[in-house]
């Protein structure tokens, strides 16, 4: 059965509230809510896009907003405002005439450099005074919650007979 055609499930209110007000909790507690990320004249959106431009050599506009599920227009004017502080480059594809591939260049990498090294230090602060039990259950959950929400594992879970409560409660641990 396809994600599209499984039965939908209700969410009762209070489930909804919840998750809202971790989420609430979650991004006060990491920074998300500064005017800059990290101090930075960035925003999180625009950090993030340094990230993966330098994690890879070579991708195209498409590709990102793919990965980070971008509207395209939005995304276009981040990379033409990085174009014009030097971040990146844009070079036809050999491969692909019509492709454009994008490259952080040295500038680039120079300024993400210190918020990635911002970023760590700031998560290292937030675990510094969990025990090493306490650190492993929260990555443990964070694991949870990355699987449970992740596409694929939704699309497995949508797949399980709703009358079948041994396979679900096997798929649900």
């Amino acid at each position: 059965m396809s994600r599209a055609t499984a039965p939908k499930m209700v969410m009762p209110s209070r489930d909804v509230e919840s998750v809202r007000e971790f989420n609430r909790f979650y991004t006060r507690q990491i920074g998300l809510l500064q005017e800059g990320l990290l101090a930075s004249p960035f925003s999180l959106t625009e950090v993030r896009i340094m990230f993966e431009l330098s994690q890879r050599a070579n991708c195209t506009a498409s590709d990102l907003a793919t990965e980070l599920g971008l509207n395209h227009g939005y995304l276009s004017r981040i990379l033409r405002r990085f174009q014009s502080l030097g971040f990146i480059t844009k070079k036809r594809s050999a491969a692909d005439g019509r492709q454009l591939l994008l490259t952080l260049t040295s500038k680039g990498h120079r300024a993400y450099a210190p918020l990635d090294k911002r970023a760590s230090s700031e998560i290292e602060t937030l675990l510094k005074d969990l025990s090493a039990s306490d650190t492993r259950r929260l990555l443990d959950a964070m694991q949870t919650v990355r699987r449970l929400l992740s596409q694929e594992d939704a699309v497995s879970r949508s797949s399980i007979p709703l009358d079948d409560p041994k396979k679900l409660s096997q798929n649900t641990r």
